[in-house]
């Protein structure tokens, strides 16, 4: 990791993430990882993006166009196997994001949801529904990984 990237990065966001983001980054950034739910596994081989000089080109090329506020909902992993993304929403706390799923098969691409309303607020509302909260902090998210195995 580098610290001009990840600067770089915040300050395209006008975000800062969470150290304890950082500090995963910094010690799994090679690890895959199966998201976990009552012992059960909910999704697996999830992989974070890393914090390079390429991170917000991949996410303008790869997720914006079904994300629902580029700008404050900010894609930081994905699976592998699902293609669903996980994101830090910091439209509620700037300092305590929350993290989303986007399952990748139920995405609405704006171009999309903007012809099938009539109205922009419409659109957005379709757009909305392209992101859930799976946890209030990325503390609590990365509490639902567990070590991918099977690499």
């Amino acid at each position: 990791m580098n610290i001009a990237d990840i600067t770089s990065i915040q300050d395209h966001y006008g975000v800062v993430f969470p150290q304890e983001y950082l500090d995963f980054q910094q010690a799994n950034s090679s690890s895959s990882f199966n998201l976990m739910e009552s012992g059960e596994v909910m999704d697996w081989q999830i992989r974070f993006s890393a914090l390079d000089d390429q991170f917000i080109t991949n996410n303008i090329q790869m997720v914006d166009e079904v994300n629902p506020d580029p700008k404050r909902i900010i894609p930081i992993a994905w699976s592998v196997s699902s293609g669903n993304n996980y994101l830090l929403d910091y439209r509620k706390h700037s300092a305590r994001p929350a993290v989303l799923l986007m399952e990748h098969e139920e995405a609405i691409v704006r171009e999309d949801a903007e012809s099938e309303t009539d109205t922009p607020e419409g659109a957005q509302r379709l757009m909305e529904g392209n992101v859930r909260e799976i946890a209030d902090s990325f503390a609590s998210f990365i509490a639902k990984l567990k070590v991918d195995q099977a690499l």
